[in-house]
């Protein structure tokens, strides 16, 4: 008999979810437009709008037919920065359709702040919390405070 085990991660749940429903390869295509601006560059992405994905054909709406021509010859790397980034050969060829498209801010996104480093003595609390009264308190405490001084 195999020992029990412990709950299932949720990622691994939600993961099998959409495969079992299949809806894996449909999420990474809605995906598309948030990911754009990342894939494109900011340039690009003001003057396209990635539209419909059809049997691995994606519609680029393009604002001019200059940006066209120059899309056209990009094409092959562009599927593959969007592939690349999907993590899935989902598009599988591009076509570009000029049309008028309204303007859209793009505003670049500040990096994160990095994450607050939160105080020794609350890090050596939670260390400790599971060992609390036990003989290996202490010895463990003080390993703890000289690795938390480095």
């Amino acid at each position: 008999m195999s020992p029990p085990r412990g709950p299932t991660p949720l990622r691994i749940v939600l993961a099998e979810t959409l495969r079992a429903l299949d809806l894996e390869r449909p999420l990474k295509a809605a995906s598309l437009e948030g990911l754009w601006p990342e894939v494109v560059g900011q340039e690009v992405a003001q003057r396209t709008r990635p539209g419909r994905i059809s049997r691995g054909r994606l519609t680029v709406l393009v604002a001019d037919s200059v940006w066209l021509q120059q899309l056209t010859m990009l094409k092959p790397r562009l599927i593959e920065a969007l592939n690349r980034r999907l993590g899935d050969p989902l598009v599988q060829d591009l076509f570009f359709r000029v049309e008028t498209l309204p303007p859209v801010a793009i505003v670049p996104l500040a990096p994160p702040p990095p994450p607050a480093e939160p105080p020794p003595q609350v890090i050596l609390d939670a260390y400790l919390a599971p060992v609390q009264g036990l003989p290996c308190e202490s010895v463990l405490a003080r390993i703890l405070l000289r690795a938390l001084a480095r």
